[in-house]
């Protein structure tokens, strides 16, 4: 392990980069993605959750944060990536920047609107914007209103923006700023910033074309174990990932072997590698799956993913021919995973 990483490294990173084997290491992997699993739910519940535009989409963020996990962790260990000082800290950050990211990519005019008010409530002189104990951001007013608000005003609002904003007579043709000073301080309790985009956004008409479908779709058929860039979707969601696997399994020997040992993500490193850290898929069982035991899956596991003349000698069998059993064990799991014939 570089030395840098033990010097300023965070402690419970040691275990996992002072494995002697990238093996040896799933394990160590297995408790810090278990250790992160409570903080990219919260943080990305907390950033998605009560936004119409992401409340949908919780489930799918929360595991392409876990997937960047794994991938950081693995480079760490190369040494190709930097120091991380405080593993769960890096976590909540990495959890919330990839929620922002999914929200700038599939609603880019919601977000850039989200972006513009934002600011206006944070710079304006009358209002403020600040997290509460959850960290849920919330805006309210800062000057000394002459008369209460109405009780339920902004439950009012959020329930029915255009009618409250129409019997406020707030003028929509004036200055964001000015409109949201209006509004806040004429709301009995602070909003939540999401809740507020989401009214403001259909009162003004600011909509996103319909976002392209994602990894996961109900009408998409369920992912298919393939040595490409959509190869990791498998680790996107367990009940598919727990399908795949078992059909994989189902396969003749010699076809899961052509399959498995040359499985690459889109970086190409080794979806085997992966998989442990899933809670799915044990490495014994990657082990029963090539019918070795778990010491021989140990020799190789730090030289997969094999390429084709690896895999045909540790197979006695021609280039061609894994070639070809790979090429039928992907059309066989394609049939069986849309529900077509064997």
């Amino acid at each position: 392990m570089p030395a840098n990483l033990l010097a300023h490294g965070d402690p419970l990173l040691i275990p996992f980069l002072d494995a002697a084997t990238d093996h040896d290491a799933t394990e160590p992997l297995a408790l810090l993605l278990a250790a992160a699993e409570p903080v990219i739910r919260e943080a990305v519940r907390r950033e998605l959750a009560r936004s119409l535009a992401g409340a949908g989409q919780v489930d799918d963020v929360a595991s392409e944060v876990r997937l960047r996990m794994v991938r950081k962790l693995w480079a760490l260990r190369r040494d190709e990536a930097a120091p991380i000082d405080n593993w769960l800290a890096y976590v909540a950050r990495a959890a919330e920047y990839g929620c922002y990211a999914f929200l700038r990519e599939q609603f880019p005019e919601r977000t850039r609107f989200r972006n513009r008010l934002r600011y206006a409530v944070a710079h304006h002189a009358s209002t403020t914007l600040a997290r509460d104990e959850q960290g849920v951001w919330r805006c309210q007013t800062s000057r000394a209103v002459r008369r209460a608000a109405a009780t339920g005003s902004t439950e009012a609002f959020v329930n029915d923006p255009r009618g409250w904003l129409s019997a406020q007579r707030i003028d929509l043709s004036a200055a964001l700023p000015a409109v949201l000073d209006q509004m806040l301080a004429a709301f009995d309790r602070p909003i939540e910033l999401d809740r507020l985009v989401d009214a403001m956004a259909g009162v003004l008409g600011i909509a996103d074309a319909r976002p392209p479908r994602r990894r996961g779709d109900a009408d998409k058929a369920p992912p298919i174990v393939d040595p490409s860039p959509g190869a990791a979707d498998v680790l996107e969601h367990r009940e598919a990932l727990l399908r795949t696997w078992n059909e994989i399994v189902d396969l003749p020997l010699r076809q899961r072997a052509a399959l498995l040992l040359n499985l690459r993500d889109p970086d190409g490193g080794a979806i085997l590698h992966l998989l442990p850290s899933t809670g799915v898929v044990t490495s014994a069982s990657i082990a029963s799956a090539l019918d070795l035991d778990e010491a021989a899956l140990a020799a190789l596991w730090d030289r997969l993913p094999l390429d084709d003349l690896s895999i045909a000698s540790q197979l006695n069998l021609t280039r061609q021919q894994v070639i070809n059993l790979r090429k039928s064990a992907r059309a066989r799991l394609g049939r069986r995973l849309r529900g077509g014939a064997q």
